[in-house]
């Protein structure tokens, strides 16, 4: 397989992808019966749209096919998981596109090539996040919760600079243990973002107002 890596990183698409990676992408470090490295790509939501969205994008950045099913849990909805395994696209998501492997909870962030791209890529990047890790309040208002400090504070500057808001991150201690931080928009401000964000992928993106007040949150 041959990328143009630069072209690649100034793909909304790749914008995109990375955001929903961010949110609920996995780049495990595991190891076969034989004790062999092995380069496992996942993505896991209980909304199939969205494991299919995810799948599509693979394919068109990467021009491989990953597989897709569903997993039944007792009493739990449907986890929906897209897999792929390739040593390649493996290290080029983690060295060239900026996502960790191993336990990425607390360390992703938004990539640097992010970071510094136009409004067009931070706004697919962020569209990604909103759609995994993102949720509508009962206020609404969108609300993110993430574990990772770093990407919290990518996300507090990348509204800033796309919309000119000025929101604060806050840190939380669940159970005396969990840090987590949180960044909320005000229902003026969710409005406006809504109405400027993209609709160009699959139905969850274009009817998003309205998938959002299925996630959400107290």
């Amino acid at each position: 397989m041959n990328f143009d890596i630069n072209q690649l990183k100034k793909s909304n698409e790749l914008a995109l992808f990375l955001g929903m990676f961010a949110g609920d992408g996995c780049i495990s470090i595991k190891h076969n019966g034989n004790g062999f490295r092995i380069y496992p790509i996942r993505f896991f939501n209980t909304n199939k749209a969205l494991v299919d969205l995810f799948s599509d994008l693979f394919y068109n950045l990467f021009k491989i096919r990953g597989a897709v099913r569903g997993r039944a849990r007792l009493n739990k909805q449907i986890l929906w998981e897209f897999e792929k395994y390739s040593v390649e696209v493996y290290k080029i998501i983690v060295n060239d596109f900026e996502i960790p492997c191993g336990k990425k909870a607390s360390k992703v962030r938004a990539p640097s090539f992010i970071q510094n791209g136009s409004k067009e890529l931070k706004k697919y990047f962020f569209l990604g996040l909103l759609i995994t890790d993102g949720g509508f309040r009962k206020r609404n208002s969108i609300i993110f919760h993430s574990a990772s400090r770093d990407l919290m504070f990518d996300l507090q500057a990348l509204i800033k600079d796309i919309w000119g808001f000025e929101r604060k991150v806050t840190r939380y201690l669940q159970r005396e243990k969990y840090v987590s931080y949180q960044i909320t928009l005000k229902k003026e401000e969710t409005s406006t973002v809504l109405r400027d964000l993209p609709r160009s992928h699959n139905s969850v993106v274009r009817q998003l107002p309205f998938y959002l007040k299925g996630k959400r949150k107290p």
